[in-house]
């Protein structure tokens, strides 16, 4: 008999795919969660030899692509080689001569010994075999709003199928204007999580994303990226890991700073952008120059790049802290002015008593070491808790949440936890005896013992949250239990604290079905993942506003 919750019968039958789809927030709440979930879930090859971990079919959604600067204690970034390759690109230009003052690993991908990217996107975009896909698709779009055919290609069958260093990566940009808002959907064939899609793929397109918005008076929509191959280098590990545990689940947007505002027609582009590479190499010459960039140039967001290149300039020249300083505080409120100011303070942490304005200094004692400490600090005692109430209970309850099996017993007492949370969020108070915290404790303890009965269906060498010395089975045992509760991050604040009862409902009815179809384990395992990261956030939410309960 056919699954009801399927369009097809014997829905199970199906191999599975190693599919994922991820919708945040920004840049730094998705870079998070993909590293979170490639060094959980990536599968382990050799690509040409280097080991990776790699997800299939990755779906990344940015809701604010603009909010594009990386904030992310550990990641390294340098907002500077950001800035710096994206107006290159946008330019047109591939000559890696320049570009290497930001981005020194350039010419590593070049084939004629460092001078230039044999198929470097500026070209392509600007002048490919004498069009300009910017404004192809900039007239497209003006002309039908409904179009489907406005897209720009980035891979060339003529040229690219030989041994190179640089084959293009991003192949394909389409926009599509849909309920009034201008949607960009980018399709790559590789994906590196740390230097690509992190690094500067978001970035860069963001950019191109608000540039093309302006030229068709459309606000900014969705940031879409599938990647065939998603994956992270095994060089790259151990910093992924550092990034997972100090993100803060915050950014400068949250303190009421913006991208700065973009106003250059395209037909004035590239004349604008002349006299930035200009002025740019006066500051090469001299780093200290006195030039207003503002007599020259008025398009904000322009002006604001060149004035954090300039400041990159002078840090790679040696030049006095102070007036690298004091170029940072005559910089506007922006989050470009915050990245800037975050850059310098990796090295001199004191400098944030030189910040100028409060919402930029606010959020970088937020992100420091001192609120990293308080945060570890507020999480650990909270799963602490969580983990004693786990053993209290289980040494009563032993495999009794489960005796029945999945549906009857385990999506039963989930059930159960999700709909009273439910109730207290519609009535404001508990329907049982207990709280809601109660609740929600109880809710994802039952998740993570969820999580342990699915791990035990995998093969050994696929159950990466757990040793290969893990006492079996796997969810009889406190020792996995707590193992698997201290990896688990809560959900960023992509996820409303107002929301979640209702997203846990919905997520629910999603696991059941899964559940009722038997789709293959590792699928529902990622998926019980994802609430239990949901469930935790609503803990801990709880928890700092009331306390965590005393033991009587």
């Amino acid at each position: 008999m056919g699954c009801i919750n399927c369009a097809v019968s014997n829905c199970h039958s199906y191999p599975a795919m190693s599919a994922s789809v991820s919708q945040h927030r920004n840049i730094s709440f998705a870079s998070f969660n993909a590293f979170r979930d490639l060094l959980a879930r990536g599968e382990r090859l050799f690509v040409r030899g280097e080991e990776v971990r790699e997800i299939r079919n990755r779906l990344t959604v940015l809701r604010k692509p603009l909010e594009r600067c990386l904030f992310m204690p550990g990641r390294g970034n340098s907002v500077f080689a950001a800035i710096a390759e994206t107006v290159w690109v946008v330019a047109g230009r591939n000559d890696v001569d320049w570009l290497k003052t930001y981005v020194p690993r350039a010419p590593d991908y070049s084939d004629d010994g460092g001078h230039t990217w044999r198929a470097g996107y500026g070209p392509r975009l600007r002048n490919w075999n004498g069009v300009d896909q910017l404004k192809e698709v900039r007239d497209l779009i003006r002309g039908e709003s409904g179009t489907r055919r406005a897209a720009m290609g980035l891979f060339d069958p003529a040229s690219d199928f030989i041994a190179s260093k640089d084959i293009p990566c991003n192949n394909w940009l389409h926009w599509l204007v849909r309920d009034g808002n201008l949607h960009l959907n980018v399709a790559v064939r590789s994906n590196d999580a740390m230097w690509g899609f992190s690094g500067i793929n978001a970035f860069e397109w963001s950019v191109l994303h608000q540039m093309m918005a302006y030229w068709c008076t459309t606000p900014v929509g969705d940031e879409t990226f599938f990647a065939s191959s998603f994956h992270l280098y095994k060089r790259h590990y151990e910093k992924a890991e550092r990034v997972v545990k100090l993100f803060r689940g915050v950014s400068c947007y949250d303190y009421g700073l913006a991208c700065p505002s973009f106003s250059t027609p395209l037909e004035e582009l590239s004349g604008t952008l002349k006299k930035w590479f200009n002025m740019e190499a006066e500051f090469r010459a001299n780093s200290a120059s006195l030039l207003r960039i503002q007599d020259h140039i008025a398009d904000p967001f322009l002006t604001a790049a060149l004035e954090l290149c300039r400041i990159h300039l002078m840090i790679a020249s040696g030049c006095d802290e102070a007036k690298v300083v004091s170029m940072l505080q005559r910089m506007p409120s922006s989050d470009f002015a915050a990245a800037g100011w975050e850059y310098v303070m990796r090295k001199n942490p004191l400098l944030i008593n030189e910040v100028p304005t409060d919402n930029v200094r606010m959020f970088l004692d937020r992100i420091g070491e001192k609120g990293n400490e308080q945060h570890k600090l507020q999480l650990e005692e909270i799963l602490v808790y969580i983990k004693k109430l786990h053993k209290e209970k289980d040494a009563a309850y032993r495999t009794s949440w489960k005796r029945r099996g999945e549906l009857i017993s385990i999506l039963a007492n989930i059930a159960r936890k999700v709909d009273r949370i439910s109730e207290f969020q519609k009535s404001a108070a508990p329907v049982t005896d207990e709280s809601v915290l109660d609740t929600a404790v109880d809710l994802f303890v039952y998740l993570n013992k969820y999580r342990l009965y699915l791990l035990e269906q995998l093969p050994n060498n696929a159950r990466s949250l757990l040793s290969q010395q893990a006492p079996e089975p796997l969810s009889e045992h406190v020792s996995n239990f707590d193992l698997l509760t201290d990896q688990t991050v809560p959900a960023g604040e992509e996820v409303k604290l107002g929301d979640i009862p209702a997203l846990l409902e919905i997520q629910f009815e999603e696991m059941n079905s899964y559940a009722q179809c038997n789709r293959p384990p590792l699928e529902r395992l990622n998926l019980a993942t994802r609430v239990a990261e949901i469930s935790l956030r609503y803990v801990v939410e709880l928890i700092q506003e009331s306390g965590v309960p005393n033991d009587d």
